[in-house]
């Protein structure tokens, strides 16, 4: 009997850092993981086969990781038992082990019916920190000249695309955490900032066995960039969408925090 924890949030949402810490604390994320950037010099903590599993199952439906529209994935069989094949391999290889990839917002669906019992951490940030987060990266990948502009230049040439995207990745962590209530657990960015006892929260919820690692240890304040939580919108009839969502996923943090609140007065 094994055990898995995929780490579910939106681009620049802070999943890379609790990746880390829930990493350090025991859980297997992977044999390859992606490395390091400048834009992430901690490290990604994603696993290349599970991204390149969603990249392909995305380039199949003749998308990129720029999803700013709600899709129900098509997979034929070869990615499927693609994944398939992946989940047998860890689980007979490892107790406990998952991954993190943000691109997993869009496939939880499929991986919750492949492993069933599989419980999803959902990180999320302010969108006006995550688009503003997002937007500077790929200013500085375009304007380095090192790799093709296309993607990058789609922030500026789509100004909401960055919020489009966002509404698209949180919406579909909402649906999910509607259908599994009992199997996931909300921590926003500020939560992990804040000092939130996130892995102590993890087996209080589910006893899965990790170590506990202040959240200290791996989250550096120096590497986000906050900006006040105002939002440039081009579309304005997709703002009272973006402001529900916000609140929704408020309400799942809020869920999160009381299960400290209630373990202390226990």
């Amino acid at each position: 009997m094994t055990d898995q924890l995929i780490v579910a949030g939106f681009h620049r949402s802070g999943t890379s850092a609790t990746a880390q810490l829930l990493h350090r604390a025991g859980l297997f994320l992977g044999d390859e993981l992606l490395e390091a950037t400048s834009s992430n010099p901690y490290g990604h903590f994603e696993d290349r086969e599970v991204v390149d599993l969603h990249h392909n199952i995305l380039a199949d439906n003749d998308l990129t990781w720029l999803v700013d529209r709600p899709f129900v994935p098509v997979v034929d069989g070869r990615r499927w038992r693609q994944m398939q094949e992946l989940v047998e391999r860890r689980s007979t290889g490892h107790r406990l082990w998952g991954f993190k990839d943000p691109r997993a917002c869009l496939f939880l669906p499929l991986w919750k019916y492949l492993m069933p019992n599989a419980k999803v951490l959902l990180v999320y940030r302010h969108f006006s920190g995550s688009t503003y987060s997002l937007a500077r990266r790929h200013s500085a990948l375009l304007f380095s000249g090192t790799i093709s502009g296309f993607l990058h230049r789609r922030f500026w040439e789509e100004p909401d695309l960055a919020l489009r995207m966002w509404l698209v990745h949180n919406k579909a962590l909402l649906a999910f955490a509607g259908a599994h209530p009992e199997d996931t657990l909300a921590v926003s960015m500020d939560m992990i900032r804040d000092g939130f006892p996130l892995v102590w929260a993890i087996e209080q919820c589910w006893n899965l066995g990790l170590r506990d690692v202040p959240v200290g240890e791996v989250f550096d304040p120096a590497a986000t960039v906050e900006r006040p939580r105002r939002q440039p919108v081009s579309d304005r009839r997709i703002i009272g969408e973006v402001e529900e969502t916000w609140r929704s996923l408020e309400e799942l943090g809020a869920r999160t925090g009381r299960i400290l609140e209630e373990t202390i007065a226990g």
